[in-house]
């Protein structure tokens, strides 16, 4: 019986490991973006800690002073619902959550939190393009188990994922909420760390990486408005 499980584990983890690169495309497809065809204009900025994004050349920082954030975007929601691994109420509930941590972003110093568009307002358009649950179970037995150490490790050699973690990437837009001219953009996904007590829960490493983001937009505001002073 022993044996009977050992084996089902392995044939069950070697699939979960040749899913990786069978649902990765790399032609770029405006359709697939939140933000269009403007997702080409990202590039690498190691200001961004692995994100890529864009600034309007004619941004003034010194013109704004408040931020309204838009209710959150789940980016094609029903396909998201079906390749998850979560129901549509959580994911749902995930693009609240990233929503209430970008309104805790603005906090007066030096960017307030509007609570509706205009002169002076950034308007902060979000959206969660991709989510992949943990696998709390795949997680701990990837861990601790010889055979599962090993695919584990080969899976995320060969996609940059391990088995039993979970994925986020979100894509996000800053507009002169009067004009509708660009401002910024950012793009990131964020895959789980193997050995993370978030992902012993389904959506602890989303929530984990939606909290970086937002830590990152608040650093960011400090240091532009900083340097506009």
């Amino acid at each position: 019986m022993k044996k009977f499980i050992l084996i089902a584990l392995m044939f069950s983890l070697c699939a979960c490991a040749s899913t990786g690169n069978d649902t990765v495309s790399k032609d770029f497809n405006p359709a697939d973006h939140f933000l269009g065809a403007d997702y080409a204009l990202l590039q690498k900025n190691p200001d961004l800690k692995g994100g890529l994004g864009w600034r309007n050349p004619a941004f003034n920082p010194a013109v704004y002073s408040a931020m309204y954030i838009e209710p959150v975007v789940l980016w094609h929601g029903e396909d998201m619902a079906k390749e998850s691994g979560l129901e549509m109420e959580e994911l749902e509930l995930l693009a609240k959550y990233f929503h209430d941590v970008l309104t805790h972003v603005p906090d007066g110093k030096p960017m307030k939190l509007a609570t509706q568009p205009g002169p002076g307002v950034i308007s902060v358009k979000a959206a969660v393009t991709e989510v992949e649950a943990s696998s709390p179970v795949s997680n701990a037995l990837t861990s601790v188990i010889p055979v599962g150490i090993l695919l584990s490790a080969g899976k995320q050699a060969a996609t940059g994922q391990a088995v039993g973690v979970g994925k986020c990437a979100v894509e996000i837009r800053f507009v002169d909420s009067v004009t509708g001219e660009n401002i910024a953009m950012f793009a990131e996904t964020k895959i789980g760390k193997k050995y993370d007590s978030a992902g012993f829960s389904k959506t602890g490493q989303t929530e984990e990486a939606m909290n970086e983001w937002a830590a990152l937009l608040k650093e960011r505001i400090a240091v532009v408005w900083g340097q506009a002073k």
